[in-house]
Parts: structure tokens; sequence; C-alpha cells
């Protein structure tokens, strides 16, 4: 029985410290990652603070964050959210904030019944303030790139770009994804850390402007496949109105098939790109180090990765952090162990010297980051195996 009573008295002191959450910026787990309950605690302690000031911008802004992002999880949060969009319509109905929000819940699903999410993208655009978060430069990149409005988003990719706000490490890899390609190739990828900084690159530094970037993901929205088809000057494939999920990709399937008949050994794919939307090419894909290659005929493909490495990419930074990185940043750095270390082999064999400086890298590019211990461990075997 006192067991019991012990048992129920930490219960309700832990009820006691979850209600006392300090609130704290919700950030995207892509940014810094946090497990499921943190989340929770962060819906509650934001809502509280929406409950003392109504008019409270930046606590509305988070406590719809917190919520969307518990459902990250496997959880089902949509009710949730559409309760937190509902009562931010009554408190900040016209504000910035609320658009943004509202236009989010639409593009992910939260917003039962409706499909219209441009009305409050365009709302929230002609409210833009001074200064934007990460959150908000991401969301209406990707708006303006969906809708084929080109000259407009690569404005705000440039602003993106020069508020510095965006991660080092995650455009240094997308920097080498691009400078692995070929001039006039197609990259394709799915993902903002794949897809949104090539963007800041391009319209930020104006460099790799001859690679048309694809998001498959976006293929899906009509008025992007056609901007997309127009700019490639590829005739767009008849396709079914989709009904299932199945649907959708026979789609994507056949809308990437189009580009590849046109463009052939032009095309590349990110090593990051969802495997489902590479299976019917997976037999004609080469690895050139970051990024696969289509290709009919087989090559010699681990000499291209060897000049990518030696020549093209820039690595020294996996050297050294000098900053806390991004969730994101850190596994794309320790990614090129993965991805490079069967060169390693042909340096221990062939060059002494470069074999050195490549582990050097690689290891760096692991034990820099906070991954888990054992994941780090998972990985620097590779290279030992290699």
């Amino acid at each position: 029985m006192k067991r019991l009573l012990l048992i129920a008295a930490l219960a309700v002191q832990g009820i006691g410290v979850m209600a006392q959450t300090k609130a704290v910026r919700v950030e995207s787990p892509i940014v810094t990652e946090k497990d499921f309950v943190w989340y929770v605690g962060q819906k509650e302690a934001w809502e509280a603070e929406t409950k003392k000031n109504p008019q409270n911008e930046t606590a509305w802004l988070n406590y719809y964050h917190a919520a969307h992002y518990m459902g990250w999880w496997g959880s089902n949060t949509d009710s949730i959210v559409r309760q937190v969009i509902t009562d931010m319509k009554q408190a900040i109905p016209d504000s910035y904030t609320y658009n943004f929000c509202a236009y989010r819940a639409v593009v992910s699903g939260h917003s039962k019944g409706e499909t219209d999410g441009d009305k409050y993208a365009e709302a929230a655009l002609a409210k833009l303030p001074d200064e934007m978060q990460f959150f908000d430069y991401d969301q209406w990149v990707c708006y303006l790139a969906m809708k084929g409005y080109e000259a407009r988003m690569a404005q705000i990719a440039k602003r993106y770009f020069e508020s510095g706000i965006y991660s080092e490490a995650v455009l240094r890899y997308s920097y080498n994804e691009l400078a692995g390609m070929e001039e006039g190739c197609i990259y394709i990828a799915n993902g903002d850390a794949a897809i949104i900084p090539k963007w800041l690159i391009q319209e930020g530094m104006g460099l790799h402007k001859d690679k048309i970037v694809v998001c498959a993901s976006f293929l899906a929205v009509k008025e992007y496949r056609e901007w997309l088809f127009r700019r490639l000057n590829v005739t767009l494939p008849t396709l079914k109105e989709p009904t299932s999920a199945e649907d959708y990709d026979n789609n994507e399937h056949a809308l990437l098939q189009a580009i590849i008949d046109k463009y052939g050994s032009k095309v590349y794919f990110s090593t990051t790109t969802p495997s489902e939307t590479m299976e019917p090419w997976k037999q004609n894909l080469y690895n050139e180090g970051l990024l696969l290659k289509y290709s009919k005929k087989p090559y010699d493909n681990l000499a291209v990765k060897r000049r990518n490495v030696e020549e093209r990419y820039m690595l020294e930074y996996l050297l050294v952090s000098f900053r806390p990185e991004w969730t994101a940043g850190q596994r794309l750095s320790a990614n090129y162990a993965v991805l490079l270390a069967d060169l390693l082999p042909y340096y221990a064999k062939h060059d002494r010297k470069r074999y050195d400086w490549l582990m050097k890298l690689l290891v760096s590019g692991v034990t820099n980051t906070s991954l888990e211990e054992e994941r780090k461990q998972d990985i620097l075997q590779q290279l030992v195996t290699k």
C-alpha cells in the first residue's frame, strides 16, 4: 500500500511539472529534434500564454507549431490543430500569423474539408514581417515554387539566404551535390533539406543556376508540373485522376519518366530521395558520390566519384564545427561517411596520403555531430570494414 501511495504521489508531482513547463520557441525537427512529450508540454505551455494575452502572435505561432509537430510521432493531431486554428481565428483573424498557420494547416491536411489554402497564403504574403523565421521562409519559397511563381520565389530565396539563419552545414552539403553535377542537368529530390538550400545557393549566391531543381512531391500540384514542363520543354504525359496513394505514385513515375526520356544521363537523383520514388530506374542509377546519375549504359562511376571528392567537393568544413548545427545538417555531415566509404579501399591501395585525408574528414563528419553514440559507432564501423 505504501508503495502504491508513493507511485501516486510521484505521478501527481509529474503532472505538476508538466503543467509548469516553461514556454520556449518551438522549432522544426529539421532544426532541433525533440520527442513527443516535449511537444505536448510546449503545446500546453503556449496555450496558457494565448489565454493570458489573446493578441500575442508569438504565443499563437508556437502553440500551433507544437500541436503540428506532435503529429510527427504518429499521433493523430488533426482535431487539436483544427481547434488551435479556430481559436486563433477568433483572436487574431486579420494577422499574418493566423493566415500563415491557416495555410499551413490546409497543406498539411489538418483542415477538414478545406482545400483552398491560396487565399491564406496570399493574405499572409501581403503582410510579410520585416523579420522572419526559418518556418516563414521555408513555407513561402515552397508555396511560390509550387505555384510556378518563379520570380517571386527567387526574391524570397535571396532574402532567405541573406538573412544568415539557414544551416551552413546543409548549404555546404547542397553545394557539393550541385558541384558534382555536369552543366545544364536536372536534380531530383524530395524533402525541405534537399530542395530549399539549392534555391538559396542559386538565388542567394548566383551559383549553379544552370541546374534545374525538381521537387518530386510537388509534381502532384498542377501549377508546378505545368511550369516545370514548360521550363524543360517536355510534353506533359496524360495522367490518371488520382483516387489513391498508388495513383499519385504512378503519376509521379510517369512524369519523371517523361523527363528521363528526354534528358537521359542529364538526370540526377539525390541519395536522400525516397527509394520508392526511384524504384522504376534503380537498375540504371550509378552512385557518383552524393548523387545517383541515370545512365542506360554502365560506366566507371567510381572514377567520377573520385574526381568529385578530389576536385569538386569542398569537404574541409567537416573537420571543425564552430556553432551548433541543425539536426538535418549533422545527419548530412555524417552521411558523407556512408556514401564515400567505398573509396577508402582504392586509396589505401593506390594513394595512402589521400586515404589518410579522406578518412580524417569522414571520421570528423561523424564525431563532430550530436548523434547518439551507438549510431556514430555504427557509421564509423563502415569505414573500418570497407
